[in-house]
C-alpha cells in the first residue's frame, strides 16, 4: 500500500517521510536525547522480544498485537518505558502481565500484510501518530478493535468519518486541549481582545485556526483587518511586518498570539521590531501555540509571555510520573503515558472474556464505561472479573475512552514574566 500524503505519521507533529526533519519534529516533542537511554532501550526492546518464548510457559498470552515503528530509537523506549510500568502496576494487583504479539511495523507499512492468513487479533496496538486509513480498512476488515497510542494531531477531525463502525479507540487527548487551557488562561487574565499572528508554511500554523474557535467560544475576540481573522505574516517582506505593526496600532490588543517557531524568522523579526518600539502599544505580551517541550526552552523577554506548561493529561498524572522519575531518572512524556495506558488496558482486556457487541460479536475493549466512576487498577480488575464494565484512574486522560473520539484531559500553562 502506498503511503498517503499524510502517511505514515498523521498529526500535527509530523510529516513528511523519516529524515532529519521528521526526526526533530517526533523526537522532539519528547524532549530527551541522552544515548545512555536509547542503548538501555535497544536492550529493553531486545529483551521484550527475545524473551517471549522463554516466559510463553509462565505467562499468559492473548490474540493481541502491539506494532512498534523500527524508528525512532528515542520515541520507540519511550513508550516501553511506559508499558514496562505498566506491567508492573498489574504485577502489584497480583496478575502476571500479558505477552502481546510485538511486531515491527514500517512506518509506510500496510498492516493487514502483518497477518498474511488473515488472522488478524482482536486487539491491534497502532504506532504512534498512524495512519489512520490504513488502520481503518484493518479494522474494518477484521472487526478488531484498534488502539491509538498517541494520535493528537489534525488526523484525529476525520476520525469519525474513518471509523463507522466505531473500531478506533484513541488513548490520549487532542491537541485542542492544549489550545483550550491557554485560551481560558488568557481570558482569567483579562486578556480578551487578541490579534492572531502565524506563519503558514509551519505546523504551529495549523494550531491558530482551532485556537481562534476555542477563543472565540469562550468570549473572546479576535481582532484583524485582514479577510480573515488569522493575520499571515511573512518576515521576509517588510511591507507585511509593518502592516501588521499599523494594525496593532489600530487595534490595541490585550495579547499577540504567535503560531510560529520560536526560533524562526517570523518569531525572530518580531522580538526584534518589539524591542525596538516599533509596536503599539510597545510590549503587548505574546501568547505561544507551542507543544509544550518547545516552550519550556521559551527565553523571557521584555514582555511577559504565555505558554504550555504542560499537555492535557489525566487526574493520575502526578503519581505515575513520580514512579515513572523513580525508575527511569527522567520525567515522562505523554507516549510514556500512552504505553503504560496500553499496559493496562491490554491486562483488563483479557482478563476475562470479552463482552458481546451489539452487533453480535466479541468486543475486547467492550468493558470501558467512560462515564463510570473511576476504580483504581486492582479495583478494576475485580469488577472486570465480576463482568462489570469500568473506567480506570486515568493517566494519559481522564479515561473516558471511546471508540472515533479523543479522550479529555487537563493542560496547564505557565506566565514566564518580564525581565
Amino acid at each position: 500500500m502506498a503511503a498517503s500524503p499524510e502517511a505514515p505519521f498523521q498529526d500535527s507533529a509530523v510529516s513528511g517521510p523519516l529524515g532529519p526533519d521528521r526526526e526533530e519534529r517526533v523526537l522532539g516533542t519528547f524532549g530527551w536525547r541522552q544515548g545512555r537511554r536509547l542503548r538501555q532501550g535497544a536492550i529493553v526492546l531486545a529483551t521484550l522480544l527475545g524473551c517471549q518464548a522463554m516466559a510463553a510457559a509462565q505467562m499468559p498470552r492473548a490474540s493481541v498485537a502491539v506494532l512498534l515503528p523500527t524508528g525512532p530509537d528515542r520515541a520507540r523506549v519511550s513508550f516501553l518505558d511506559g508499558f514496562q510500568l505498566g506491567q508492573d502496576a498489574v504485577r502489584s494487583c497480583g496478575l502476571k502481565p500479558l505477552i502481546p504479539d510485538w511486531r515491527p511495523f514500517a512506518w509506510d507499512g500496510d498492516p493487514l500484510a502483518l497477518f498474511p492468513s488473515g488472522t488478524v487479533p482482536s486487539l491491534v496496538v497502532a504506532p504512534y501518530a498512524a495512519d489512520l486509513r490504513a488502520f481503518s480498512k484493518l479494522a474494518e476488515i477484521s472487526d478488531a478493535r484498534v488502539l491509538l497510542p498517541l494520535q493528537r494531531g489534525a488526523s484525529l477531525q476525520r476520525l469519525k468519518g474513518l471509523d463507522a463502525g466505531g473500531r478506533l479507540w484513541p488513548l490520549v487527548p487532542s491537541r485542542e486541549e492544549d489550545y483550550r487551557a491557554l485560551a481560558t488562561d488568557a481570558l482569567k487574565r483579562g486578556w480578551k481582545r487578541l490579534v492572531v499572528v502565524r506563519d503558514p508554511t509551519t505546523l504551529q500554523g495549523e494550531a491558530a485556526a482551532a485556537f481562534v474557535e476555542l477563543f472565540q467560544g469562550d468570549g473572546g475576540q479576535v481582532l484583524s483587518y485582514n479577510e480573515t481573522l488569522l493575520q499571515d505574516v511573512d518576515p521576509s517582506r517588510p511591507e507585511q511586518l509593518s502592516q501588521l505593526a499599523q494594525d496593532l496600532a489600530w487595534l490595541a490588543p490585550d495579547a499577540m498570539v504567535l503560531a510560529a517557531p520560536p526560533d524562526g524568522a517570523l518569531a525572530q523579526a518580531l522580538r526584534q521590531a518589539q524591542r525596538q518600539g516599533e509596536f503599539v502599544p510597545a510590549h503587548p505580551t505574546w501568547i505561544w501555540l507551542l507543544p509544550a517541550d518547545q516552550a519550556a526552552r521559551l527565553p523571557s523577554q521584555d514582555w511577559p509571555q504565555l505558554a504550555l506548561k504542560r499537555p492535557a493529561v489525566g487526574p493520575a498524572w502526578a503519581a505515575f510520573a513520580n514512579r515513572f522519575q523513580q525508575r527511569f531518572g527522567r520525567e515522562p512524556d505523554q507516549l510514556a503515558a500512552a504505553g503504560y495506558e496500553t499496559a493496562r488496558v491490554l491486562a483488563l482486556s483479557t482478563l476475562a472474556p470479552s463482552p458481546v457487541s451489539s452487533e453480535g460479536t466479541r468486543d475486547p475493549l467492550g468493558w470501558i464505561d467512560p462515564d463510570a466512576e473511576v476504580s483504581p487498577l486492582c479495583e478494576a480488575m475485580a469488577r472486570r472479573r465480576d463482568g462489570q464494565r469500568v473506567r480506570l484512574e486515568g493517566v494519559a486522560s481522564r479515561f473516558d475512552l471511546r471508540a472515533g473520539q479523543a479522550p479529555s484531559g487537563r493542560a496547564s500553562t505557565r506566565l514566564i514574566a518580564a525581565q
